[in-house]
């Protein structure tokens, strides 16, 4: 039996890694713009009208809610702060739909060989987009947060973050500075895609802290942190570990 070259299992594991980080990115995409969907499509109760679902999940692990009588006056108090600012919603999960769609497309090796002109216009509608997303994200965790400091912080340094990012990214491509360009393109899709981590961590955390008698607001800042740090970790993992390969 011939044993693998050491190159060979380096670039298997490599394809591996690559397979199984681009469905992660892709799920989370999914969720991203599903539920910029729904929030568009109703904004005044897109959060009351799913609360079904999490009932669901709660009857399906047998897990029960201590708070359910504050529910109700909980979940409008969410769909209000959206409700009352309809243009800025809008102006926040329209672009930060489109941007979750076409970040993907920036990595794609065959669409800068075969349509490179579509991956520069997309690129710069990626940055003015961003300009027009965030800011108006950071309208409703800043300036009308429903977690408390801890939410004001997070969403201004995840903010803060993609924005910075994106503009790295751009003053390196047009420097020529492909390499730094992609490592901060990564940065910058890693924190859009926080937001869908913080969803998914947030349906554990519920079903785990709720019953322990953690209410929703403290709830909802952990899985900020933890959501948007554990996608960041991630990105940096596998910036480190494609500089070692080069």
């Amino acid at each position: 039996m011939i044993a693998a070259h050491p190159a060979e299992i380096v670039s298997n594991r490599f394809r591996f890694l690559t397979r199984v980080l681009w469905c992660a990115a892709g799920f989370l995409v999914l969720v991203g713009v599903l539920a910029a969907c729904l929030r568009a499509w109703d904004i005044p109760d897109s959060v009351t009208r799913a609360e079904p679902v999490r009932q669901s999940l709660l009857d399906m692990f047998h897990v029960t809610d201590p708070f359910a009588l504050e529910r109700p006056v909980l979940l409008d108090r969410i769909d209000r702060r959206y409700a009352n600012h309809p243009i800025v919603t809008l102006l926040h999960v329209v672009p930060g739909a489109l941007l979750l769609i076409l970040m993907p497309l920036q990595f794609s090796t065959r669409v800068r060989s075969r349509f490179i002109t579509f991956h520069r216009w997309s690129g710069r509608t990626l940055v003015l987009t961003s300009f027009v997303a965030v800011p108006a994200g950071l309208f409703f965790g800043v300036l009308l947060p429903w977690g408390g400091a801890g939410e004001v912080i997070g969403v201004t340094l995840a903010g803060a973050s993609f924005l910075a990012a994106v503009s790295l990214a751009f003053f390196a491509i047009r420097r020529g500075e492909v390499a730094r360009h992609r490592e901060w393109m990564i940065r910058a899709f890693a924190v859009a895609l926080g937001i869908s981590t913080v969803r998914v961590v947030a349906v554990v955390f519920d079903l785990t802290l709720t019953p322990a008698g953690v209410r929703t607001p403290e709830i909802f800042v952990l899985c900020i942190w933890t959501g948007w740090l554990l996608t960041i970790a991630m990105a940096e993992a596998w910036i480190r570990y494609t500089r070692v390969l080069k």
